[in-house]
């Protein structure tokens, strides 16, 4: 279906009509003035001028957005984000945000809450805006974007093989939490686990029990959780993990759900990291604010965020990209929560 987009006769005639009251007021005629606010051919520093100062006595804002879709170049790039509240996300869209501002971006962000319909309404959205490039966050809905004729960079779940993918190395990540508990002297050793829909959460689950296999003093579990960082639906999920106290260390899929294991610990009665080490997954803001501070899985924000910026960027400009998958290194941060020594994912 081709996608167009509209723009008003009555907004069509206010822009020529403003136009038209400039041209009047400057003494020129209104094709220099189009020329000149559409930087699409030679205006005399003179004509210039004469406009600014037209433009600042009639007080014009001119129509940005009209005028990107006429010159097919909106300078709009969309932001597809799972949930804007997650301290993650929220990071790296502060982030990527102030990356394409540097490259005289804007961004439309789009609350996904993973839901597919949701993100195909905005799919379609940003489509009739032209944007010109997609940043898909954890998209639930890959196969809508296989076909749209806009660049798109995908960060967490891929796409296809064709589209280029981010991601921290989630694998890595899980094994490196599963070393540095044991380093620290866990033997029983529980993984919650996030959504399975979830390739991240998924990668860390592999890479925690892969690590595990070279241990074979190592009791493991694994519960699944089907919630990703909503509160009211994280603890009774967690307070319904049996025999919880039992485990000397826990790995939890993201730093929002560890708080909450903290929490429930500590209303056991619980002493951590004395008696319960505990890692949480992404390094967010919130894990140096708990009592203890949370040892973490650090996803590098600002290289994340860079890197995709700069991929969209060279996309829109139409430049060939042979790389299509980019895995950026995990470190541990330690920090009151666990014993262990510092690791990382390289090991």
């Amino acid at each position: 279906m081709k996608h167009v987009s509209y723009i008003s006769k009555k907004k069509l005639g206010d822009m020529m009509a403003n136009i038209r009251e400039i041209a009047k007021r400057a003494g020129i005629g209104i094709a220099t003035v189009s020329r000149y606010f559409n930087d699409s051919g030679y205006v005399s520093e003179e004509s210039r001028e004469k406009i600014r100062k037209a433009v600042e006595e009639l007080d014009y804002t001119p129509n940005a957005l009209a005028r990107a879709i006429f010159k097919k170049n909106t300078k709009i790039i969309g932001l597809m984000i799972p949930n804007i509240t997650n301290p993650f996300f929220n990071q790296m869209v502060s982030e990527m945000e102030k990356l394409f501002r540097k490259q005289n971006y804007t961004i439309i962000l789009c609350n996904t809450d993973d839901d597919k319909e949701k993100e195909q309404f905005h799919i379609e959205t940003l489509r009739s805006y032209r944007v010109a490039g997609i940043v898909a966050m954890r998209t639930m809905t890959p196969e809508s974007y296989r076909n749209i004729d806009i660049p798109v960079v995908a960060f967490e779940n891929q796409i296809s093989p064709e589209h280029i993918t981010v991601a921290s190395d989630n694998f890595k990540g899980g094994m490196a939490a599963f070393k540095h508990l044991y380093d620290g002297g866990c033997r029983k050793i529980l993984h919650i686990q996030g959504p399975e829909v979830f390739i991240a959460t998924t990668e860390r689950l592999r890479g925690f029990i892969e690590a595990s296999k070279k241990k074979k003093d190592a009791l493991v579990d694994v519960v699944k959780l089907e919630t990703d960082f909503h509160i009211k639906s994280l603890e009774p999920a967690i307070e319904n993990i049996k025999n919880i106290t039992d485990y000397d260390g826990i790995f939890v899929f993201n730093d929002i759900s560890a708080a909450v294991v903290m929490k429930h610990l500590h209303d056991l009665g619980v002493r951590i990291p004395e008696q319960t080490q505990i890692i949480g997954f992404d390094n967010s803001f919130l894990g140096e604010l708990l009592l203890p501070s949370l040892t973490t899985i650090d996803q590098p924000i600002k290289q994340l965020g860079k890197i995709t910026t700069d991929l969209m960027i060279r996309l829109i400009n139409g430049e060939e990209i042979d790389q299509k998958e980019y895995y950026l290194k995990t470190t541990v941060i330690k920090r009151s929560s666990t014993l262990g020594k510092i690791a990382t994912s390289k090991e």
